[in-house]
C-alpha cells in the first residue's frame, strides 16, 4: 500500500479558502486548533495498513469502510474497525473518514439508481468516484444541511441565494453552482465535499435538486468555520479532550463554484434527490458506522460517571449504583440494538447485506436521550467540585504545597483528582461537550421525526396479531 498518510498530508498542504475566528487561514497543516483533528485523521490513516482496516479492492488495499458487505460477517467486520476507529477519540469525532466511506459503498452498489441523462451517466460517475476514493484513500466529508432562513418557505421561492446550493449555469463541461450549506464537520481538512439533500424538497426547487462531489480547494468555495472550541495553548491537563479533538464545523458559501460532469451525481431530479439516501440503504450503512460509534462515546461517559463515583466516595451509595446502573443497562441495550442490527440484515437485489434499519432508528431514538442522562450523571456525581479545580500551573508553582494538602483524597493524588474532575467539566460542561450534546441530539435528525417514522414504517403485524388473538379469546 502506498503511505495514505503521506499522500493525505500532501494534499492537505494545498491552499484553501477557509476562515476560522476571523482571519483566514493560510495554511491547514500549520493551524493549532485544526492540529488535533488532523492527528487523529492521521492515525486513522495508520489504521489502514493493519489487516483488519483494509481489503483487497482490484488488487490493491482499500478502506474496509468502503467494502460493499455481502454477508453478515461482512458487517462484523466493518463495525470491529469502526469501533476502533471511534476508539481512537472516544467517539468525539462523529464524521471520521469511515462515515461517508459506509455511503459510498451503498451508493456506488445502487448506483443503477442514479441513471442517467442528456448530460452524463450519474450512474457510472458514482462509480468512478467510489473508485477514486477507494485507490486514493480520499477523505470525503458531506453538506447536506441547507440554513435556516425561512423554513415557512419551498427554497425555490425564496430570494436569498443562500437558502441552499442551486444550480446557475449549464455547459457541455458541467454546472456552476452557488448557495450555501451550514455545519458541515470537518470541511477544513477533507479532500473532498459530497453535496447533497435529505429528503423535502418541494416541486419548486429543480435548481436546488443536485448531488455532486466538490474539492475542498475548489475556486469560488469558502469555508467559514464556527468559532474554534478548542483549546491549543492549554494543557491537557486543563483540557483533556477539547484540547486535541474539537470537531470543528463550519459553513459552506459557493460562488459560482464549477462542477464537470463527472463529478455531477444527480442533476435537476426533485425524487431522485428526495429518494436516493433511502432507496440506495445509504443511511443503513451511514447510520451502522454511527451506532458503533456512539458505543464508544458511551464507554467514555460511563467510564468517567463510575470514575468520579470510586473516587470521591460516592459508590457505595444506594442511589448512586442506581443512577450508575441505569447507564450499564443502555449501553447493553445499545451493544445489543447494534448485534441485532447486524444479525436481522437483508440481502437485496444488488446482493448488498443491508444493517436493519429499524434496529439503527431505534438506537438513533433513544441514545440521545440517555447521552444526556449519562451527561446528568457526570455532573451530579462531580458537581461544584469540577468548577472548583484550579488551573495546572498551579500545581507547579508556589500553590502546590497548599493544594496539596487542601485537595488531598483517600483515593487520588490532588493533581489526579484534577485531571478527573477536568475530564467531566470538558465531556459535560464546557462549550466542547454542550456541542457534543447537541450534536448527539441532531445529528441522525430530530428525534421526533426519526420516533414517527420508526412506528409509521415498522411492521406491526405481529403486534396487531396478538391483540387479536387476546380479543377472540384464543389464548
Amino acid at each position: 500500500m502506498s503511505n495514505p498518510r503521506d499522500a493525505y498530508l500532501k494534499r492537505l498542504a494545498a491552499p484553501r479558502n477557509i476562515w476560522l475566528n476571523g482571519r483566514k487561514v493560510n495554511n491547514v497543516l500549520q493551524e493549532p486548533a485544526f492540529q488535533g483533528a488532523i492527528d487523529n485523521t492521521l492515525s486513522y490513516y495508520d489504521m489502514l495498513e493493519g489487516p483488519d482496516f483494509h481489503f483487497d479492492y482490484k488488487g490493491s488495499p482499500a478502506a474496509i469502510s468502503l467494502m460493499v458487505p455481502n454477508t453478515v460477517d461482512d458487517l462484523a467486520r466493518k463495525r470491529n474497525a469502526y469501533k476502533k476507529v471511534a476508539d481512537s477519540s472516544f467517539g468525539m469525532l462523529g464524521r471520521t473518514p469511515d462515515f461517508i466511506n459506509a455511503g459510498l459503498s451503498a451508493m456506488c452498489s445502487h448506483a443503477t439508481f442514479f441513471g442517467r441523462d442528456e448530460y452524463a451517466d450519474y450512474s457510472a460517475n458514482i462509480i468512478d468516484f467510489y473508485d477514486r476514493c477507494a485507490k486514493e484513500h480520499l477523505f470525503v466529508g458531506h453538506g447536506a444541511i441547507n440554513p435556516q432562513i425561512d423554513r415557512s418557505k419551498p427554497m425555490g421561492l425564496q430570494s436569498n441565494l443562500y437558502a441552499g446550493v442551486k444550480c446557475v449555469n449549464v455547459s457541455d463541461q458541467g454546472i456552476e453552482v452557488s448557495g450555501a450549506k451550514m455545519i458541515v464537520t470537518l470541511a477544513p481538512i477533507a479532500d473532498q465535499l459530497l453535496i447533497f439533500n435529505m429528503p423535502g424538497l418541494t416541486e419548486h426547487d429543480a435548481d436546488y435538486a443536485l448531488a455532486f462531489a466538490v474539492p475542498t480547494d475548489s475556486h469560488g468555495l469558502r469555508i467559514i468555520c464556527r468559532k474554534s472550541l478548542a483549546h491549543p495553548e492549554s494543557s491537557e491537563f486543563d483540557y483533556p479532550l477539547s484540547s486535541k479533538m474539537d470537531e470543528i464545523d463550519a459553513y459552506l458559501v459557493f460562488d459560482q463554484v464549477r462542477i464537470p460532469w463527472s463529478d455531477v451525481f444527480i442533476f435537476r431530479d426533485i425524487a431522485k434527490s428526495n429518494q436516493f439516501y433511502d432507496v440506495t440503504r445509504t443511511r443503513h450503512h451511514t447510520g451502522h458506522q454511527g451506532v458503533v460509534r456512539g458505543l464508544a462515546k458511551a464507554e467514555l461517559l460511563i467510564g468517567v460517571a463510575d470514575s468520579l463515583a470510586r473516587n470521591l466516595g460516592l459508590s457505595s451509595y444506594i442511589n448512586v449504583q442506581e443512577q450508575l446502573g441505569e447507564l450499564t443497562t443502555a449501553y447493553e441495550l445499545i451493544r445489543g440494538a447494534v448485534i441485532l442490527s447486524e444479525l436481522e440484515a437483508q440481502v437485496d437485489a444488488e446482493g448488498v447485506c443491508n444493517p436493519s434499519i429499524h434496529a439503527i432508528q431505534a438506537i438513533r431514538c433513544h441514545f440521545p436521550k440517555w447521552y444526556q442522562k449519562m451527561l446528568q450523571t457526570v455532573q451530579s456525581l462531580a458537581a461544584g467540585s469540577m468548577l472548583a479545580v484550579p488551573h495546572g500551573d498551579d500545581f507547579h508553582n508556589e500553590n502546590e504545597a497548599c493544594l496539596q494538602q487542601a485537595l488531598q483524597n483517600p483515593f487520588l493524588s490532588p493533581l489526579d483528582r484534577g485531571k478527573l474532575l477536568n475530564l467531566a467539566w470538558d465531556v459535560s460542561g464546557d462549550g466542547f461537550g454542550q456541542r457534543q450534546m447537541i450534536y448527539e441530539t441532531y445529528h441522525a435528525g430530530d428525534p421526533m421525526r426519526i420516533a414517527a417514522a420508526h412506528y409509521s414504517n415498522y411492521n406491526k403485524q405481529a403486534m396487531s396479531d396478538s391483540v387479536e388473538r387476546a380479543l377472540k379469546g384464543n389464548h
